[in-house]
């Protein structure tokens, strides 16, 4: 019995450690903040802003389309090339609205769909370190300005964590649970034959 917690002690210390390496990624590459919590802790670097596009705020200025290289073998027939692939790109500004405040965004990347008005979704870039501080009264905008390069939708990450965590705790209890049941049968078969006498043959 004693190898058996010690493996079930290691993968539950296995389980703590993806866990934890898990929330730090999370709050490194994937955890979105509000305007509010943007401009009240005056974040550095990029971060991931989660607001929506205000009504009558959003202006779409058409870039150049930039081009990636097509796949084409050295000395290949030209008419059978395959052509390179065009992103459209857009320049952009709206205002991200968030419960009591309004940040002033400035998108400079590829064209999305989603970027419309009365959209929630989320801005990746930074917030520009000069300017003024901004009006602090509720539902102004901010004078300062996020440089976003690119847009996501809304993370449905909480809903998937659930999930797994749904369906793994029971399977690792019914597995443990198993396991342990297994264990102490073969602990008293073991004891039981051990001092069993030896029978003439």
């Amino acid at each position: 019995m004693k190898g058996f917690y010690i493996r079930w002690a290691v993968v539950i210390g296995v389980a703590l450690v993806l866990a934890w390496l898990a929330a730090q990624h999370y709050d490194r590459e994937v955890k979105t903040i509000t305007p509010e919590q943007l401009l009240a802790a005056r974040s550095e670097g990029t971060v991931r802003v989660i607001g929506m596009v205000q009504a009558g705020s959003l202006t779409i200025v058409p870039q150049e389309a930039s081009s990636t290289p097509s796949d084409t073998a050295p000395g290949a027939d030209p008419s059978t090339t395959t052509p390179p692939n065009t992103i459209a790109m857009i320049l952009a500004e709206f205002e991200l609205t968030g419960r009591q405040a309004r940040l002033l965004v400035h998108y400079d990347g590829p064209a999305d769909d989603n970027l419309r008005e009365l959209k929630t979704l989320v801005v990746v870039g930074h917030l520009t370190a000069d300017g003024a501080t901004g009006s602090a009264a509720p539902h102004q905008p901010d004078t300062r300005r996020f440089e976003a390069h690119a847009l996501d939708l809304l993370p449905n990450y909480g809903f998937i964590a659930a999930a797994y965590l749904l369906a793994l705790i029971p399977l690792a209890l019914f597995l443990f649970g198993m396991e342990r049941r297994v264990a102490i049968l073969y602990t008293v078969i073991k004891e039981t034959t051990a001092y069993q006498p030896e029978t003439e043959r």
